[in-house]
């Protein structure tokens, strides 16, 4: 197989801890394969004794095909594995030493079941619970506002402080608090506030008028008792003003988020296990309490305990720890940049001759505990090797150009000369969209048949994408899909859809650094075609200035080319 010199001398590596910083499109992949091939073929390495750590199960499969491939013999074959696979081994064959009494049943999708539960108990707590709906009246124009809620006394007490309506907020600051009444038009049920409370508000908008704007029809509950009715579930002390806190407000869609948070909170367990009161949320950290609960009560593990366990066993067990160091004798890792906390607890505890593999510009999974921190800090170590492949065999020039221009402007970064094998250029064309004609641009761009992905940035958008190509005449050669899960692929031409869909792009809950990798990301998986397509966006004038830029020296060197040419022909002439 060729190789190209940077890629040969990471291979060859041999013994100690190395590092190498890969770019897109530079044969990741392929580095950890042959330099797993070199170590069994031209150092005579057995190869159970050596591990790789793939990032899922497709990459597994990748690797093992690549190696039985090349491998003379078969009978004896290197672990290749998912790190979780891994964990979840080590905990079946030393469930005891882990701390369970049999080996532990493995919950897949059981915390969505344990989620949903929670959510149906709410609901019904919802539906039964006794809600007063009141007015808050301004005694000399008769205009109120209408509201819901357990607890009428407290809900007074906090609209007269700092009322969540604007509108009603602002009146009492300016007329005085002595100019409004708080009266109790009637208690009902839960599920039956949300008709009562817009029966009033009609009611009274065709008297004195309203203070309210939103219709509490749109939800099953309103915002208020969805908090009141979480904070009763969990035991979590209500606050005055609580709905304004950035952790309640709109409950009902983030409590969606709490998985999330659970899972990235035991992603970043720095020793020991997982401890639910570690978690600042307040719902999730109850929420994390019945679940770990009733996991404990049923000898299971989900797949983040698979690592937490394994690497707590290891780390509190000299013997267990030299069994697995007897082992493996070496470790590759491939995508370094995306592991987290946990994960390298484990890893760590395995060999000195760890050889990892990743590209700080492509970390995109804080949100599920990713660190890049710590590929960052391993190759700062003083006894490290560093190996750099960053040449890119995928993408053509302009792409890659583009893309270093965008990525560079990150800091901290492992700075790398990101380049192109290919020399070719090619357009990359960036159109302003609007929802009302994202569908004209998208018909335009994709009449040509070419294996294409369209790019955005959430689920949501893939959704509303979809439901715009369906019934279209294009049905195999146009993948739709999240920048996330593009991570790895490759397509001759990618689409890539920004705020043009009610999703703000840059997301303002994530860091600035990360939603520009994940631009990136997406710009770095096309090979030839690459289409921008969306509102304003802070990412897409640093990809225009440097094609501004290009255009503004290629015509300097057509200019000054032309000059010294027609200079030497002139002189040849006199000569």
């Amino acid at each position: 197989m060729h190789l190209d010199k940077n890629q040969a001398k990471a291979i060859n590596h041999f013994t100690g801890p190395a590092i190498v910083v890969a770019g897109p499109g530079s044969g990741k992949t392929t580095v950890i394969t042959e330099r797993i091939l070199n170590l069994i073929q031209s150092h005579n390495i057995p190869p159970k004794t050596i591990l790789a750590i793939a990032f899922n199960r497709k990459a597994v499969e990748e690797m093992e095909n690549r190696i039985i491939r090349q491998l003379k013999t078969k009978s004896e074959l290197p672990t290749i594995r998912t790190l979780h696979a891994f964990g979840n081994e080590i905990i079946k064959n030393n469930y005891k030493l882990a701390g369970f009494k049999d080996s532990p049943e493995i919950w897949k999708s059981k915390f969505d079941s344990v989620f949903e539960e929670e959510k149906r108990q709410i609901g019904n707590r919802a539906s039964s619970s006794k809600v007063s709906i009141y007015k808050i009246e301004h005694t000399r124009t008769g205009k109120c506002y209408i509201g819901q809620s357990t607890n009428p006394d407290r809900r007074q007490r906090e609209h007269f402080e700092h009322s969540s309506n604007d509108r009603l907020r602002q009146s009492i600051r300016s007329l005085g608090k002595s100019q409004f009444t708080f009266e109790v038009l009637e208690q009902v049920a839960g599920k039956d506030a949300n008709q009562r409370e817009a029966y009033w508000i009609r009611h009274y908008r065709n008297q004195g008028g309203v203070f309210n704007r939103a219709d509490p029809l749109r939800v099953q509950y309103s915002n208020q008792l969805m908090i009141e009715m979480f904070c009763q579930h969990f035991g979590v002390e209500y606050t005055d003003h609580l709905d304004r806190d950035p952790d309640f407000e709109y409950l009902s869609d983030r409590f969606n988020d709490i998985k999330e948070i659970v899972m990235r909170a035991k992603r970043q367990v720095k020793s020991g296990l997982f401890d639910p009161k570690s978690i600042d949320n307040p719902i999730a950290r109850e929420f994390a309490k019945k679940y770990e609960n009733q996991k404990t009560e049923a000898n299971a593990i989900d797949f983040e305990d698979m690592i937490i366990y394994s690497a707590n066993l290891l780390e509190t067990n000299p013997k267990a720890r030299q069994t697995y160091q007897d082992k493996y004798q070496y470790l590759l890792v491939d995508e370094f940049q995306d592991i987290a906390i946990t994960d390298y607890r484990l890893i760590s505890q395995l060999t000195d001759n760890i050889f990892v593999v990743g590209d700080d510009d492509q970390a995109i999974y804080s949100f599920r505990g990713g660190n890049s921190q710590i590929m960052l800090e391993f190759s700062n170590r003083s006894d490290v090797a560093k190996y750099e492949i960053t040449r890119n065999y995928r993408s053509k020039s302009t792409i890659v150009e583009h893309s270093r221009a965008l990525i560079e402007r990150n800091s901290p970064r492992i700075r790398k000369n990101l380049r192109a094998y290919i020399p070719l250029k090619c357009e990359i064309d960036i159109v302003e969209t609007t929802p009302y004609t994202l569908s004209e641009h998208l018909s335009n761009h994709l009449s040509k048949i070419v294996e294409t992905a369209i790019l955005v940035r959430t689920n949501y958008e893939v959704g509303r994408v979809e439901a715009l190509l369906s019934g279209r005449t294009i049905s195999n050669s146009v993948e739709v899909m999240t920048i996330h899960k593009a991570k790895g692929c490759e397509w001759e031409r990618v689409i890539l859809i920004h705020n043009t869909l009610d999703r703000k792009y840059p997301r303002q809950d994530n860091i600035l650094e990360e939603e520009r990798r994940i631009f990136y990301v997406a710009t770095t998986r096309a090979k030839s075609q690459l289409v921008i397509l969306g509102g304003e966006c802070l990412f897409v004038p640093e990809f225009e200035k440097i094609k501004r830029n290009m255009r503004f020296y290629y015509r300097q060197f057509i200019y000054w080319y032309g000059r010294k040419t027609l200079q030497k022909t002139t002189d040849k002439k006199k000569g």
